[in-house]
């Protein structure tokens, strides 16, 4: 790989070929200016986020069908509550079509006509851009991630920051459960979608 210098820019030709991008330098610092991926992903249109509230309640279930192709969605959540108790995902669960409540996500871009490969089946088959909240005869499934929250103060915040990549063709439900009776909480989560580009 060759490099070259010129004025403000690097010109790197790449190593498969003799493509060449160009990589803005800052003119006062001289540093490479750069954003990481899930930033990139915004900027394509392929970052979406859904939001559920609810108050009072002991719990609160968004749940979602990822649709069968090759993209794949990299999540994060955060879940905001009054109360003591937890935020369990589930991989592979099953939940009563025709029950819940749909919701469509919303991309982040927001000049995108990108919609999102999640899927909700609150009005009977499974419909793309969209997830349930609190559907009726949740079973099932694998506990892939459970944190707990074991505070007494109101409005604390439960949040993971490092993505989970989930499976094509999988149903997922994020469950919170209060573990100090019914008082408000929000599951928010964010998501982008992505293809590998090499197998």
């Amino acid at each position: 790989m060759s490099n070259l210098t010129t004025g403000s820019k690097f010109i790197i030709n790449g190593i498969a070929g003799d493509n060449v991008v160009d990589l803005g330098v800052d003119r006062s610092t001289n540093t490479l200016q750069t954003i990481d991926y899930s930033h990139h992903e915004i900027h394509s249109g392929s970052t979406f986020r859904v939001q559920a509230n609810a108050d009072p309640v002991s719990s609160l279930v968004i749940a979602f069908k990822v649709g069968n192709q090759t993209k794949l969605p990299h999540i994060i959540w955060e879940v905001s509550h009054e109360s003591s108790g937890y935020i369990q995902l589930l991989e592979g669960p099953t939940w009563t079509t025709n029950t819940g409540t749909d919701r469509a996500p919303k991309n982040s871009r927001r000049d995108s006509t990108n919609t999102s490969i999640l899927e909700g089946d609150a009005t009977g088959a499974f419909l793309a851009d969209n997830i349930v909240i609190d559907p009726t005869g949740l079973a099932g499934g694998t506990v892939i991630s459970d944190k707990r929250w074991y505070g007494t103060r109101e409005s604390e915040t439960t949040a993971r920051r490092a993505e989970l990549i989930l499976k094509s063709n999988e149903t997922y439900a994020f469950v919170w459960t209060s573990t100090d009776g019914a008082k408000g909480v929000q599951i928010r989560l964010e998501w982008y979608e992505h293809a590998d580009k090499y197998a």
